[in-house]
């Protein structure tokens, strides 16, 4: 993979750490994420199937849902 350095304001870089927050990623894969995406809506990448491509970018796990899943599985053990 190649390296890109990006410039950001502060306000940027915080906008971008309480997105990755948000969505279970690492702020370098949300990243990456918003650049691919901005990329295929521009037609210049063609787009992931089925959007497993969001679903695999998430370094920390699969999301709420895992941790949903995972509750419940506590809950009844």
């Amino acid at each position: 993979m190649a390296k890109v350095v990006i410039y950001l304001s502060d306000k940027e870089m915080s906008a971008l750490h309480r997105l990755a927050l948000l969505e279970y990623r690492a702020p370098k894969a949300q990243a990456a994420l918003i650049i691919r995406k901005e990329l295929e809506r521009l037609g210049l990448v063609a787009q992931e199937a089925n959007g497993e491509g969001e679903k695999n970018d998430s370094p920390v796990g699969d999301g709420p849902a895992s941790i949903e899943g995972n509750q419940n599985v506590s809950k009844s053990s």
